[in-house]
């Protein structure tokens, strides 16, 4: 980890210590977790391990291929995952993954690019579909001020995450993109090792072949499905702290946590403390009191980062990517 990361991860910690000893207290977190149900919080680290695999495997329905290059791109996003943890920039696992499957599993420039924009599509509109359909089925059980609260998020998370990516995957295919890629036309090939080809053209090709065939149809299905495993997580971490919570209420904290994920400049992962500290005080939003939602936030860090690592060594030996060559692409960035 170099320096600029390991600063912004002891700026981190020190500012959400600093908030728990002044506005939560040791104490109250020490309290609650006594009181913890470890069969809950072993549940929430297999349903977050459940959700990383279909993370990866709708990346791979998109890219296509053998089943061989399937559990080598969930190996990839594993890995990728694991990387924000070392590089706290907001979109460094898709970075690595790119870097993996255009070095090592020998896909093409574009198809990388355009599988990674049609996932993010996917993973974040699938969402919305999942809290419409809970909506209905929960009808007007949720308090009024509650009721607004999540009104809110949903209207922040629509313009502030799922519109741009939208709007940036209709980008994909003009001039501007192709300007954006020549700018850095260079940097690509030093790390691939490789000519770039006609951008525009094979774009069209790549997209046109993942819209048009089931896989897309597929990615988002399973999209759908991992963004659920990531509700029943949060889920099962209000029944290990015994909160009489609707599940609808796991259902938003999560999606305050991809807000989060996708709107910071810093990754989820790498910026230990200071999305925790964000999150802790958003959870409250929901109608938590200041105890619990720090509580919930460390859970979820600790049942997050334990099911990345369950995952990592697996990964590493699929794909042979060990330490060395991991140091060698990070030596490669100002981080």
């Amino acid at each position: 980890m170099r320096k600029g990361s390991l600063l912004i991860l002891a700026a981190g910690l020190a500012a959400y210590l600093l908030y728990i000893f002044l506005y939560v207290g040791f104490g109250n977190i020490y309290y609650l977790l006594l009181k913890l149900d470890p069969r809950f919080f072993l549940l929430s680290i297999l349903f977050l391990i459940a959700s990383i695999v279909l993370h990866g495997f709708a990346w791979y329905l998109l890219l296509g291929g053998s089943f061989g290059r399937g559990y080598r791109a969930i190996a990839a996003t594993v890995i990728g995952l694991f990387a924000s943890y070392m590089i706290p920039v907001g979109a460094v696992s898709e970075v690595i993954r790119f870097y993996i499957v255009t070095r090592f599993l020998g896909f093409g420039v574009v198809k990388a690019i355009s599988s990674i924009f049609i996932h993010r599509v996917c993973i974040t509109v699938s969402p919305i579909v999942a809290i419409a359909a809970l909506l209905l089925y929960s009808g007007g059980s949720v308090p009024a001020m509650e009721r607004m609260a999540f009104a809110t998020i949903i209207v922040v998370y629509i313009s502030a995450i799922v519109s741009p990516n939208i709007i940036a995957l209709g980008f994909i295919g003009t001039g501007i993109f192709e300007r954006l890629v020549r700018r850095f036309e260079g940097y690509i090939e030093r790390i691939l090792g490789q000519r770039l080809g006609d951008l525009r053209g094979e774009y069209r090709s790549s997209m046109g072949e993942m819209l048009r065939s089931w896989r897309g149809l597929a990615a988002f299905i399973a999209s759908l499905a991992e963004w659920i495993f990531l509700v029943l997580s949060m889920y099962s971490i209000f029944m290990a702290l015994e909160l009489r919570r609707d599940l609808v209420y796991a259902v938003f904290s999560i999606l305050l946590i991809q807000i989060l994920w996708w709107i910071l400049p810093i990754s989820f992962g790498g910026s230990i403390g200071i999305t925790d500290l964000i999150a802790s005080i958003a959870y409250q939003i929901l109608g938590f009191g200041t105890g619990v939602s720090a509580t919930i936030a460390l859970l979820y860090r600790l049942s997050s980062l334990t099911a990345l690592l369950v995952l990592l060594y697996p990964s590493i030996k699929i794909l042979g990517l060990y330490p060395g060559e991991f140091r060698r692409y990070m030596s490669s960035s100002k981080y």
